[in-house]
């Protein structure tokens, strides 16, 4: 139940957003670029507070910038968009405040991809706008966190050192700058589909497995997507409040099941454009080639962002798993019980890798998560009140783990300390 209402509250303000900009601005563009902020905001796990609604003049600023560059000569707009999303990831080596920051000034330079605002005649009005619909996305994600009571908890510290982060940065940088070369060499005017899903796969990565895993989802989600569109580019035709229609709840069931599996994702944003491409008079048969297009330039896409991550400075998974597997132990060590329940939800995220291929190959590292996984009931017991008994268990069950983990950190001289 409580998923269902984080999913809800993640949603809402998708169609909220879409019904606001409709009844004001009848401007395809701006509706979806007000939409995609709203869907990219909603989804985020960072605290959404009042204050961050004074970050959109902010924003604006950043969307004029690139607007107006891409405008004036495609490899300017690509430089800033490169240098402002890696500058952003690198941001998280000064802090979670430098991190929160860099994320709300991409999200709108994200969203300009998939509803590019073009200057043109009125650059002022058509600015101000795009700033408006930015406002009105964020206001309606704070609202709707504010009614479910869903406000994101405090985000974990990050314990990884800063050069981990500016190194995210240089791949992030590289991963793009592949995607836009290839995709306005290769695909013409559907690049942005190359360098969302190069964004998209490598900005979140924790590894270099996790970058494949979520190429792999990536891939898988959006040939599925792409079946479930065909059906949809001839049911829909030119039924615009149909296809508006379907296309809400297209994404609204791709929100909730994301937390099943990446591709789920993907999936509903491949049928999602299908349903778009109606209202821009592209349906029927018309939309199939470009359904194929899409899903060729999505694994372009992917490939850019694995490629720097596999090969640029990696961050192998297992050192990953380590070192989040220490932090866990040290929570519990110090009874700081619902932390470490947090530290286990991303230790469990951190192996999905290795969990996707355990029937191939088995490690190690995937015997503590299950162990510490198995101690979970009696680590929210513990995080509610006292109980002897299951600090027992706990407390019997951490030793082999311990030593495991220290007999690990031995064989690969990593500093990692527990």
């Amino acid at each position: 139940m409580r998923n269902i209402r984080q999913a809800l509250a993640g949603f809402a303000p998708v169609p909220a957003t879409v019904l606001t900009l409709v009844a004001i601005h009848q401007s395809l563009g701006i509706v979806v670029l007000g939409a995609a902020v709203a869907l990219m905001a909603g989804r985020s796990a960072q605290p959404h507070s009042p204050w961050r609604l004074l970050l959109v003049p902010v924003g604006a600023l950043v969307i004029a910038t690139f607007a107006v560059l891409f405008h004036a000569a495609h490899a300017y707009g690509d430089a800033f968009f490169v240098v402002t999303v890696a500058a952003a990831t690198a941001a998280r080596a000064f802090g979670p405040a430098a991190g929160h920051l860099g994320r709300a000034l991409v999200l709108p330079l994200i969203g300009m991809l998939i509803a590019p605002v073009n200057p043109g005649g009125h650059p002022l009005r058509t600015l101000a706008w795009a700033t408006l619909a930015v406002f009105i996305a964020e206001a309606f994600v704070l609202l709707a966190r504010l009614a479910w009571g869903t406000a994101a908890e405090a985000e974990l510290p990050s314990t990884a050192a800063a050069r981990v982060h500016v190194w995210r940065g240089v791949q992030s940088a590289l991963a793009l700058t592949l995607a836009f070369t290839i995709g306005q060499v290769v695909f013409g005017e559907h690049w942005p589909w190359t360098v969302i899903s190069a964004y998209t796969v490598g900005a979140a990565a924790r590894s270099r497995g996790d970058a494949l895993l979520k190429g792999v989802h990536r891939t898988l989600g959006a040939l599925g997507g792409t079946l479930v569109a065909t059906v949809l580019a001839f049911a829909v035709g030119g039924h615009k409040p149909v296809a508006v229609a379907l296309l809400l709840v297209v994404l609204a069931a791709g929100s909730y099941l994301r937390q099943f599996g990446y591709a789920w994702w993907a999936a509903s944003v491949t049928a999602a454009l299908a349903l778009l491409y109606s209202l821009v008079g592209v349906a029927g048969t018309a939309a199939l080639p470009l359904l194929g297009t899409r899903l060729i330039a999505v694994v372009a896409g992917a490939l850019c962002a694995v490629l720097p991550a596999v090969l640029v400075a990696p961050i192998r998974t297992g050192a990953v798993l380590r070192k989040r597997t220490a932090e866990c132990l040290r929570s519990i060590s110090a009874g700081e019980y619902a932390t470490a329940l947090r530290r286990l939800a991303a230790l469990r995220e951190s192996a999905a890798p290795l969990l996707a291929v355990r029937r191939f190959h088995d490690r190690r590292e995937l015997r503590w998560v299950d162990a510490l996984g198995a101690l979970e009931p009696d680590l929210r017991t513990l995080a509610a009140a006292e109980d002897p008994a299951a600090l027992r268990r706990v407390r019997k069950a951490l030793g082999p783990v311990v030593d495991d983990l220290r007999a690990a950190v031995a064989a690969h001289k990593s500093p990692v300390r527990v």
